[in-house]
């Protein structure tokens, strides 16, 4: 099994980094920062990642190398990031309220990875808006986010 992994992370990391807001369903705060064991599925659009908001909260996770395996998936409409094993997620502030949401900022560190730009407030805010603007998403894989 451990194989398998090294073997997936491999083969993730031949991919472009993806810099930017990915989102996560959580059910609450993260408290202290966390090293991934395992690759952590997110998703650039926050329906899919909450199952149409219906998490009890949001982690917003500014990514510096993440890998977008949006193309690659068997459920491209997902929006899938993957976050890879040795990635430090770091709160960046606390769990509030933002567009009707429950949403924490969190900053990926990976291997010295320059942190990219927090979002201020209104930025996320206007994510989740135009997101909700949308319609509800078709969620192809409950819980896979969160």
């Amino acid at each position: 099994m451990a194989d398998d992994l090294a073997a997936l992370v491999a083969s993730l990391e031949k991919l472009p980094a993806y810099v930017g807001v990915t989102w996560r369903g959580a059910l609450g705060a993260l408290a202290a920062s966390q090293q991934l064991a395992g690759p952590l599925p997110t998703s650039r659009d926050p329906r899919i990642a909450s199952s149409n908001f219906e998490a009890p909260a949001l982690w917003a996770v500014v990514s510096a190398a993440g890998r977008d395996i949006g193309p690659l998936s068997r459920d491209p409409a997902a929006q899938e990031v993957v976050i890879l094993p040795g990635s430090y997620l770091t709160p960046a502030d606390a769990l509030r309220d933002l567009a009707g949401c429950r949403v924490q900022v969190l900053v990926e560190v990976r291997d010295g990875t320059a942190v990219g730009d927090v979002p201020s407030d209104d930025v996320l805010a206007g994510m989740i808006e135009a997101a909700r603007a949308l319609g509800p998403a078709s969620i192809s894989q409950p819980g896979r986010f969160g």
